[in-house]
């Protein structure tokens, strides 16, 4: 091949000048890489009630904050100590995962499950810059008739404006006087909490409006609503009712740890109703608080002449529907359907608790206390109970076991019970019971809580009844079966206490996504099956951000694969904390049997290491492994794309003159011809520069023939199955019984090294200590995770010293340097963590216990399955280069500690030449770089590197002369004269 010109070669020589280094640890282990995540996640649906519990005076019924809401007031606030003591720990244990864990930027879309449950994720499109982009005048508009809505859905504890719309055209159908009243009231009570300041999640919750729309109807219900001079009253005790529900709930929640219910709107609408018995203009329907209804029986008959009322049939289906309608003081039984249908969207078990209420208040008042038939029609025996079967069955109660569903059943009775107590008392003064009846009954029973199978729902953690049994039942799988977490981590172990969504937010974010993982690793598709019908969020991902697919593309399952991608629509695509997709994964590897399948299912290589995976692709054209470059091509990577000097796979199959490689880029991948390098170089000039002009006219004829390159318009995936077909028909026996193999593993084998990686980073001694003596079973000091990950490699990312120390404590120094020394996946060790993240402290500490390495003890220490070359030659083609590209990075950036701790442990071979596919050495990148404590650690390890040239016969030295570094030309001048 003829030369370059001096100022060409002067330009290739300089290759730092050129190319960016970077660290290497985005190369093999990145920490700074931010991926967003694509992946539509409904946030934990924390509801309405859950803002009782706030111990914060000024929160008192705001939504239980969430962990960003607490990570920025922790940052913003640091001085103040918290109210609330975490008593169980959880914090602590679990704390350095938010640390690790990149931050996550969701993206949200209005999709039909955005609609149900509480739409806690509407905020999220609130807070969207494009949300009204062209309206935004309306949007605080927008954003307040859906508190108001919300408001209304709450008197029926639906925490969804949908369900408020629908429940107020229920309410227009059946009286619309009534309807305008409600929605009035609703409005003015959240207006009254923005006014006054009080906690916005709160008002955007509802919980200032259904008190508010109870005043107004019920003030207007027994007044006359068809007078306008209601409107002033009505304004007035819904502001009011604002005022009343935030001052008692310091009392009943703060102290008693109890919901206020709509104890202000019954306040409010007696305060007023007793007033306008003297109020001069203002008055009171006495048609409807007449005593005909709900007043007791004077006139009783004898003993022995006690006849039953009859009901008809008419009767009893009426008054089911018309008591859900009367909470709103409706009479009407379509109303009451239409409620029913609103009030599902948001939970479809309230929906069913609210006419289990109905069916249960009617008959127990109809047939076990004979009351009159025209009160069972117009259902004014049952709306109380319609309330108190929705708080106890399932609102304030975990519905689970016979025991919840019982005391429902009695709840309802009772509350008829109290009804007519209430009313006997009420009704001659000429007052409603309204539904104290509902609250006095609740209040009652919530005070129980904590009895032997009845799980209480903490008012932090109040959401839906569904959602309280799903974290429910994943709380008690995690209890059962991870038992250690309470001895370790002081979670309450006991049946009767219901988890925060905090905590359920730890399970689901940290424990269930390691439980998978190590489930997939463990080909254990049955337990995955299990977590799945616990409706864990299979889009969840560990601390790492690995999902499930990552580990199972990792390892070559191609039956769970299939079942993630094709059963559950795992993302396939995910992108890890390193930047890799599963893939990449697959690739990296070596489990080419998946990649047709991945790949036809939308995988692709991460876009993020295109220079990465360009530089391996230029070196299989150098090695001319054509197997190799049909797995890169045919995964999808452009053939176009470029290494750190600009230079594609074209370029070197010209350079290397590979005609075959050559003819096969341009006619099966259509490469550009024309691409110039960073020298200005085109495949077409360095071809008129190769003796052989077979190339060169190749590509003039294109060229000539007006050769377009486009891209390549076969079946890829095709492709790759061809590829992958005819390049592992030699597929060991052992690689299909993997593929087909299942097996169930223990908790402790699946989340024990996790969790003792967790400890570690928290550099608690005695806590670590106590893990050791509780699972001595374990050995923990070497047990690996699913990415073969152990706590050293924890503690030395952390810089956690006292860790690393206590670890050499508890083994012998052989199983110390044993443990110092084992790869992850990534083949990084826990001493290359601590060099990776500067905690030399660490690394002179263990250089101490371990002073000497050598390759046999290397080889000592790893007796892992290695691959065969001679069925995986593209792996190991492909480890090869890895280790190239990485020392000369190392090289680049003068890491002169790493490169001696991975000599010393063997990692890099004395006897081993590590050039580029240029010629060039690690110590031509340190002397271009003018990194002399490399080169000085290179002679001392490659003494031959010094007179190695690359393809342009530059030797080190001449790359230190273009540079002018004058010390190591100095270094390598006194090398050549010895």
């Amino acid at each position: 091949m003829s030369q370059l010109t001096d100022d060409q070669t002067n330009v290739n020589g300089a290759w730092s000048w050129i190319i960016p280094i970077v660290d290497p640890s985005d190369f093999l282990y990145s920490n700074q890489n931010v991926i967003p995540d694509e992946q539509n996640e409904q946030p934990a649906e924390a509801r309405a009630w859950s803002t009782y519990q706030s111990s914060n005076l000024e929160n008192i019924l705001g939504e239980g904050p969430t962990r960003q809401q607490k990570t920025l007031l922790t940052s913003t606030l640091p001085g103040q100590q918290q109210l609330k003591e975490d008593v169980r720990g959880v914090e602590q244990i679990l704390s350095y995962v938010d640390r690790r864990r990149p931050p996550r930027h969701k993206k949200y879309r209005l999709t039909w499950r955005t609609l149900i449950g509480t739409m806690s994720g509407m905020d999220q499109i609130y807070a969207r810059d494009d949300f009204l982009h062209y309206y935004e005048e309306f949007r605080p508009a927008f954003i307040f008739m859906d508190s108001v809505f919300r408001g209304i859905g709450q008197v029926m504890f639906a925490n969804n404006p949908l369900s408020g719309i629908i429940i107020t055209i229920g309410l227009f159908i059946g009286n619309w006087e009534l309807a305008l009243y409600g929605l009035l009231g609703t409005c003015v009570s959240t207006l009254t909490a923005h006014m006054l300041g009080f906690t916005f999640n709160s008002i955007r919750a509802g919980l200032y409006g259904y008190n508010g729309c109870l005043t107004a109807m019920g003030i207007a219900y027994f007044s006359f609503p068809h007078s306008p001079q209601m409107i002033g009253p009505i304004v007035i005790m819904c502001m009011f009712s604002t005022i009343f529900a935030m001052a008692i709930s310091k009392i009943l929640v703060h102290r008693l740890e109890l919901s206020p219910f709509t104890f202000s709107f019954q306040i409010c609408t007696w305060m007023w109703l007793l007033g306008a018995l003297k109020f001069r203009y203002f008055f009171v329907n006495g048609t409807i608080l007449s005593p005909g209804l709900l007043s007791t029986l004077i006139n009783k008959p004898h003993l022995s002449n006690v006849s039953f009322p009859v009901y008809t049939a008419k009767d009893n289906f009426v008054g089911f529907f018309a008591s859900i309608a009367q909470v709103y003081f409706i009479e009407s039984p379509y109303t009451g359907a239409i409620i029913l249908v609103g009030v599902g969207i948001c939970s479809r078990i309230l929906s069913f608790f609210a006419l289990f209420g109905a069916v249960t208040g009617q008959l127990t008042a109809a047939y076990l206390l004979g009351l009159p038939a025209t009160a069972i029609h117009a259902g004014l025996w049952g709306y109380n109970p319609v309330l108190t079967c929705q708080a106890l069955g399932g609102m304030f109660f975990v519905l689970n076991g016979y025991r919840i569903w019982l005391l429902t059943l009695y709840g309802s009775v009772m509350t008829i019970l109290l009804q007519a107590g209430v009313s006997a008392f009420l009704v001659p003064a000429g007052m409603p019971t309204l539904t104290f009846p509902f609250t006095v009954i609740c209040w009652i029973f919530c005070l129980i809580a904590g009895s032997k199978n009845l799980i209480a729902v903490q008012l932090t953690a109040v959401s839906i009844p569904e959602d309280h049994y799903h974290r429910y039942r994943l709380s008690q799988l995690v209890k059962a079966q991870f038992k250690f977490i309470s001895r370790l981590a002081h979670l309450a172990s006991t049946d009767n206490v219901d988890i925060t969504w905090e905590e359920l937010s730890k399970i689901n974010e940290i424990f269930v996504p390691i439980l998978m993982c190590s489930y997939v690793y463990h080909n254990d598709l049955h337990h995955m099956k299990m977590l799945v019908r616990e409706n864990v969020n299979i889009h969840s991902t560990d601390q790492n951000l690995r999902s499930p697919l990552h580990i199972s593309a990792s390892e070559g399952n191609m039956k769970i694969t299939k079942w993630l991608v094709e059963n559950l629509k795992i993302n396939v695509n995910s992108i890890d904390k390193f930047g890799n997709t599963p893939l990449f994964d697959a690739l990296w590897n070596g489990q080419f049997h998946l990649l047709p399948f991945l790949y036809s299912h939308g995988g692709r290589l991460p876009s993020s290491k295109s220079k990465e995976l360009a530089y391996y692709l230029n070196a299989f054209v150098y090695e001319g492994n054509m197997e190799a470059i049909q797995y890169w091509l045919a995964c999808g990577f452009n053939p176009n794309a470029s290494d750190y000097e600009g230079r594609n796979a074209l370029h070197l199959a010209v350079i290397t003159n590979q005609f075959d490689i050559v003819y096969y880029l341009v006619e099966e991948f259509f490469v550009c011809l024309d691409v110039p390098d960073y020298f200005r170089q085109t495949a077409m000039d360095y071809a008129s520069r190769l003796p052989d002009p077979t190339i060169a006219d190749y590509l003039l004829q294109k060229r000539a023939n007006n050769y377009i390159p486009v891209k390549a318009s076969g079946k890829k995936s095709t492709l790759l199955a061809i590829v992958v077909e005819k390049n592992l028909k030699n597929k060991t026996n052992a690689q299909k019984r993997k593929d087909n193999e299942e097996y169930s593993i223990s908790m402790d084998e699946s989340l024990l090294p996790t969790l003792f990686c967790m400890i570690a980073a928290q550099e608690d001694i005695q806590v670590m200590a106590n893990f050791l003596e509780e699972f001595p079973q374990l050995n923990a000091l070497e047990c690996v995770d699913y990415d073969f990950r152990t706590a050293a490699h924890v503690a030395a990312a952390e810089g956690r010293l006292e860790t690393i120390r206590f670890l050499s404590q508890q083994c012998q120094s052989s199983d110390f340097e044993r443990i110092m020394n084992r790869e992850d996946r990534w083949h990084i060790t826990p001493l290359d963590e601590a060099y990776r993240n500067g905690h030399l402290d660490i690394c002179n500490f263990v250089n101490e216990i371990i002073p000497t390495q050598t390759k046999e003890t290397y080889e000592k220490i790893f007796d892992s399955d290695d691959i065969e070359s001679e069925d995986h030659a593209t792996v190991c083609l492909f480890q090869k280069w890895r280790k190239v590209f990485f020392f000369c990075t190392l090289a680049g950036i003068g890491a002169v500690e790493r490169i001696d701790g991975l000599f010393a442990r063997g990692y890099f071979l004395r006897t081993k030449l590590y050039a580029d596919y240029h010629g060039r050495t690690p110590m031509h990148f340190a002397a271009a770089n003018g990194h002399l404590n490399v080169i000085q650690a290179l002679i001392r390890y490659r003494l031959e590197d010094a007179l190695h040239t690359d393809r342009w016969g530059k030797y080190p030295i001449d790359e230190a002369r273009h540079k002018k570094f004058d010390k190591i030309v100095d270094e390598l001048m006194q090398l050549q004269l010895s």
